[in-house]
């Protein structure tokens, strides 16, 4: 079913496309935002934003496979609702029409009647978009359609995206805020059994063209099923930032304190203090905060970092689905960061992985979905066990179990 791989790359790079449009025009830009109400917002944010863009793209994203792929469409979720609230009070529900001039119609009631902006966004949501890689055009797999589940982040990184800093430098290849951190975030799951299988992460703002201001991106992708693991190859990120990656680790040191201050890790900007004082004891210099989940994650797939740690409950399964599917492709994955912290690694279970099928018991709104426990997103198995056991002895044992 790399055919399913295949169109989802298709239209995340049509939704990049659309994100790309909505920057374009500050003016547009601006009637874009709509704050969003109280069920949906991230409790992270004081004021959280539902953009068009968002929307446009969850909805592209879900027309465009349920016309290939007949009934999947039913089975993508996402952060965002499609209902809009224009200046006049109408209540108008976002969908992908038939043709570019009825979408145009139905924007412009969004857009209080600005007929040149509808018309400069349906044209780039009805375009064609074509995508090869031939990684990927060499190998058929057949996933039944039946046990998908797909989530998707349209945007991630919103107020990254809505700042739109441009001039951000990077930090041994990694940015702390600015478009870069911008990510669309498509996972595909076993609805059986919430396993990841395949996950596409498109990175529309990767470098800019200073004479026509115009953004070029990147698409990373990889599949996990039934023993067959392929993933994208990467692009020379860390040589194109002018340093090597910040990963010294080497599978045959035996000594434990031969691998301290060798990790490297990508934090958010809001992790706890005794999170940060305990990896600055096992990482040393080599923490590197930066927004968004997905980006953070990006930066595991990349390589640019051994770890992205998260001890909070603030992310959710459309923000790690993706490169969860990704890491595991690579032989890595996606794990609760407090289940680690209280297992037995002499017990010989197997490392507690996020899965995407089932909601948290007692939760509401988007709460539902979040990762309660943290995450850890890692390259390594090998790698992880040692790193865990460095951050545990760091952590104060009353820390274990916050």
């Amino acid at each position: 079913m790399s055919a399913i791989l295949r169109e989802l790359l298709c239209v995340s790079e049509k939704a990049a496309n659309i994100a790309r449009a909505c920057r374009q025009q500050e003016a547009l830009f601006q009637l874009l935002i709509e704050e969003k109400k109280e069920g949906e917002k991230n409790k992270k944010f004081t004021v959280d934003f539902k953009t068009l863009a968002d929307v446009l793209v969850q909805e592209v994203i879900k027309q465009n496979m349920e016309n290939k792929f007949p009934g999947l469409g039913k089975k993508i979720f996402g952060e965002e609702s499609n209902e809009f609230t224009n200046d006049l009070g109408e209540k108008i529900t976002l969908r992908l029409c038939p043709t570019e001039e009825e979408t145009v119609e139905l924007l412009s009631k969004v857009l209080n009647g600005n007929k040149l902006a509808s018309e400069a966004l349906a044209k780039v949501v009805h375009q064609d978009v074509a995508f090869t890689d031939p990684t990927l055009d060499s190998i058929e797999i057949i996933i039944p359609q039946d046990i998908l589940g797909i989530w998707v982040d349209p945007i991630d990184s919103t107020y990254q995206y809505i700042k739109g800093s441009a001039d951000i430098k990077s930090n041994q290849g990694i940015f702390p805020s600015g478009l870069q951190c911008v990510t669309i975030l498509i996972g595909v799951y076993d609805v059986q059994t919430g396993v990841p299988v395949m996950g596409v992460i498109n990175q529309p703002f990767v470098s800019q063209d200073l004479n026509t201001l115009r953004w070029k991106g990147q698409c990373y992708w990889g599949l996990s099923y039934m023993g067959t693991n392929i993933y994208s190859s990467q692009p020379p990120s860390s040589k194109r930032n002018g340093s090597e990656p910040r990963s010294q680790l080497t599978e045959n040191t035996s000594s434990q304190a031969e691998f301290a201050h060798r990790f490297s890790a990508v934090i958010s900007t809001s992790e706890k203090e005794i999170i940060k004082a305990a990896l600055a004891r096992v990482c040393g210099d080599r923490i590197f905060p930066a927004a968004g989940a997905g980006y953070k994650s990006l930066c595991v797939v990349q390589g640019l970092v051994d770890v992205y740690i998260f001890s909070e409950d603030t992310t959710f399964k459309w923000d790690s689905c993706a490169a969860h599917a990704i890491l595991r492709a690579m032989g890595g994955g996606m794990v609760d960061f407090k289940e680690c912290l209280g297992r037995n690694p002499q017990a010989e279970l197997g490392l507690p992985q996020l899965v995407y099928h089932a909601e948290n018991k007692g939760a509401s709104g988007v709460d539902r979905w979040a990762n309660k426990g943290g995450l850890i997103a890692y390259r390594s198995g090998k790698q992880l066990e040692t790193f865990l056991s460095l951050l545990i002895q760091n952590l104060a044992p009353a820390d274990t179990h916050t």
